[in-house]
């Protein structure tokens, strides 16, 4: 018997695999748009604790085998829009996804189209869709993030903002130490961070942030670390780092003396040698797979300007000057410290001491000299005062027997007329 064929839509298996996926995942909403021409498949919106929020993604799905064949050694490459598609993706009002399927393995790997992760060349654009970000509830907290479409002007401030703690404890005189292991042989940018803030006093360390697994996606840790923390300036911790440059140097720069049993060392000294070295970098790679950092924070330019607004916007009091930390509070010593150390550390604190005195006398001198200024200035007042009322007196006096007199002469020319 003939029959007709179904000609199934290859594209409406995958808006049917991405909508599963929403409402029955996610738990979230799927509007797919009736009129396509335009680029956008359908809308998501992001429900919340069982509340719809407003917030919406557009999507645009791309199903079958000819959109995953071309790829790089991060994701697959979508090299098949019009610029007019990808200018209206930029131009859109919600935040856009891009959603390749695989409708075999009913797998669907996604992306988010913005100016930085986008490439145009020659009248043509392409995209990288990351292996490691797929399309199922892994993603869903990012996919929120995304929907909550904030400018990048807002982004940065809520960074900002978030951080101020932390900016906080630099400001008083405390360490931040950010120490990091990353997975180099994933490309996902797998590792862990940990976040710890010592006391400039006691040295007690209290964990502030952990994270023991993160995926950092595409950008190296050095980039990620700058983008984690716009406001600091971020250096390795140079006395946790010296053993392992040693070895390092011992390694790149020796030469065994099987005699001495030990190493020598012609031509770059180790100085020289640790001052080439990146300014971030892992102090160890553990069997050649997983990196090892131990960072340093301490405020840059936009962290100390971000506190002085911030403490504006709050306040409405204009700080111009930020208070300058003593000597103790920057003093890390411990017991392993030499001796000779200590006591450098020592005559600078006496010395900052009596800087700080001299200056307080100073202001003190200062003050006394303007008291008596404006002591002088009072007496001088009080005089002039006393002067002013007493030839009013006077005059009033004056004026008074005048006005007598001629009260007297009144009466003695009505008497004379009567």
């Amino acid at each position: 018997m003939d029959l007709p064929k179904f000609n199934g839509s290859t594209e409406h298996h995958g808006v049917n695999l991405v909508n599963t996926i929403v409402t029955s995942d996610f738990r979230w909403i799927f509007r797919e748009q009736p009129t396509k021409d335009y680029g956008i498949d359908a809308h998501i919106e992001i429900v919340e604790d069982n509340r719809v929020t407003g917030r919406l993604i557009a999507v645009q799905i791309k199903t079958g085998p000819s959109y995953l064949t071309k790829r790089s050694d991060k994701g697959f490459i979508y090299n098949k829009g019009k610029m007019k598609h990808l200018n209206y993706w930029r131009n859109h009002s919600l935040p856009v996804i891009l959603v390749l399927c695989d409708d075999t393995d009913n797998i669907c790997y996604w992306v988010q189209v913005t100016e930085e992760n986008t490439e145009v060349a020659d009248g043509r654009w392409e995209i990288c869709v990351p292996y490691t970000q797929n399309f199922n509830v892994s993603s869903m907290k990012k996919l929120a993030r995304i929907g909550e479409n904030l400018t990048d002007y807002e982004r940065r401030l809520h960074t900002l903002v978030l951080a101020r703690s932390w900016m906080d404890e630099l400001a008083r005189g405390n360490r931040v130490i950010f120490e990091s292991k990353e997975w180099v042989n994933k490309t996902s940018g797998k590792g862990s961070i940990k976040l710890e803030i010592v006391d400039s006093i006691t040295d007690e360390t209290t964990l502030a942030l952990d994270y023991p697994m993160v995926f950092l996606g595409l950008i190296s840790y050095e980039q990620a670390f700058k983008k984690l923390f716009p406001w600091a300036h971020i250096s390795v911790d140079d006395d946790f780092y010296l053993h392992f440059d040693e070895a390092l140097y011992s390694e790149e720069e020796g030469v065994w003396d099987s005699e001495e049993q030990d190493y020598v060392f012609h031509g770059t000294s180790f100085d020289e040698w640790r001052n080439n070295l990146p300014e971030i970098r892992p102090y160890e790679v553990c069997s050649g797979e997983v990196a090892c950092y131990r960072l340093v924070l301490t405020l840059n330019q936009t962290g100390e300007a971000f506190l002085m607004i911030d403490d504006y916007l709050k306040s409405g009091v204009v700080n111009s000057k930020p208070e300058e930390p003593s000597i103790s509070s920057s003093y890390h010593g411990n017991d392993e410290d030499s001796e000779e150390e200590y006591h450098d550390w020592q005559a600078q604190e006496e010395d900052y001491l009596r800087e700080r005195e001299a200056e307080e006398s100073e202001r003190d001198w200062e003050a006394q000299v303007e008291y008596h200024d404006w002591q002088a200035q009072e007496e001088d007042y009080l005089r002039e005062r006393e002067a002013e009322e007493s030839e009013r007196d006077w005059e009033a006096q004056v004026e008074y027997h005048d006005w007598q007199a001629q009260e007297e002469d009144y009466l003695r020319e009505r008497e004379e007329r009567r």
